[in-house]
């Protein structure tokens, strides 16, 4: 029962050596964050995020490597796991979402269907500057609804290449709107 205390209280010692540790560095990692986003308040919860990730992952440090790299490698994952979400996110290219009418239990704002709107005519914009070969996937898979064997069975290739077809130009319309959301 004493050496479970006293276990108990040298981990804690540990742990509280490493969490002054980590605060040593909170002034760098600030910096480092406002350069990555760009604006106070998204550099001091980036910073934030990272001391609290770093803590938690405090077994996961080896003491001989430097901790300012290694919060600094925290934290650059963590900005780029944010954005690849926020990009993933409003990009997505589902079947429910290219077709043209919103669901009707959908019960979405005034703004939410402004937005919804004008993202869709984004989206059909970059349908109609796809190369043909691409084009007509998307317009056969998502506006008239065929599956794959119809859309083969349409445009008289394997179904192996229908499936290529879409993935390469569903990639081809993620990466063309993320550019433009991006500006």
């Amino acid at each position: 029962m004493v050496s479970k205390e006293l276990g108990e209280k040298a981990w804690k010692c540990v742990a509280d050596e490493f969490m002054e540790r980590l605060q040593q560095h909170q002034r760098y990692l600030f910096h480092v964050a406002y350069r990555l986003t760009g604006n106070t308040e998204d550099a001091k919860d980036l910073t934030q995020e990272t001391l609290w990730h770093a803590h938690r992952k405090s077994n996961k440090y080896v003491y001989e490597k430097s901790l300012k790299a290694w919060l600094r490698t925290l934290m650059t994952n963590r900005f780029r796991d944010q954005k690849r979400k926020k990009s993933l996110h409003i990009v997505t290219l589902d079947d429910t979402f290219i077709q043209s009418e919103p669901p009707p239990d959908a019960v979405m704002s005034v703004e939410e269907q402004v937005e919804q709107k004008i993202l869709l005519e984004h989206i059909k914009k970059e349908i109609r500057e796809l190369p043909e070969i691409y084009r007509r996937v998307i317009i056969l898979r998502h506006y008239h609804g065929l599956s794959y064997t119809e859309i083969s069975q349409e445009l008289d290739i394997p179904e192996g290449t229908v499936k290529t077809q879409l993935f390469r130009s569903r990639k081809m319309l993620k990466e063309r709107l993320s550019r433009k959301l991006e500006r």
